[in-house]
C-alpha cells in the first residue's frame, strides 16, 4: 500500500470515531488530492467547510481540488475566500509561526 493510500484509509477510521472534526477531513482531502482523487477531494474539504466555515485550510483545499477538476472560477473562488479569512485573522502570515 502506497503511504497516501495507507493515510485514507487510516483517517478514514479515526474519522469513524470523530466525524465532527474538520481538520481530519482535511487532512482526508489532502492525501486524496496527492492520490489524484479531485472528485473525493472536493467533497472532504466541502465537508470540513460545513462544520468549520471559518476554517481557511478547507476553503483553500477545495479550491485546489476544484482547479485540478478544471473548474478555475469556482476553484478561484474557494482561494480567495480562504486568503480573506488568513487576512481578516489578523495574522502576520509572513512570519513563521513559533
Amino acid at each position: 500500500m502506497l503511504p497516501f493510500e495507507e493515510a485514507v484509509a487510516k483517517l478514514k477510521l479515526v474519522l469513524k470515531q470523530d466525524p465532527e472534526n474538520p481538520d481530519l477531513w482535511c487532512s482526508l482531502g489532502v492525501a486524496l488530492i496527492e492520490l489524484k482523487k479531485y472528485d473525493e477531494a472536493v467533497e472532504k474539504f466541502e465537508k470540513a467547510a460545513e462544520l468549520s466555515p471559518q476554517l481557511p485550510s478547507a476553503w483553500y483545499g477545495w479550491g485546489i481540488a476544484l482547479k485540478a477538476l478544471g473548474q478555475e472560477k469556482a476553484a478561484a473562488e474557494k482561494i480567495k475566500t480562504a486568503i480573506k479569512m488568513d487576512q481578516d485573522s489578523g495574522k502576520d502570515l509572513s512570519e513563521p509561526e513559533e
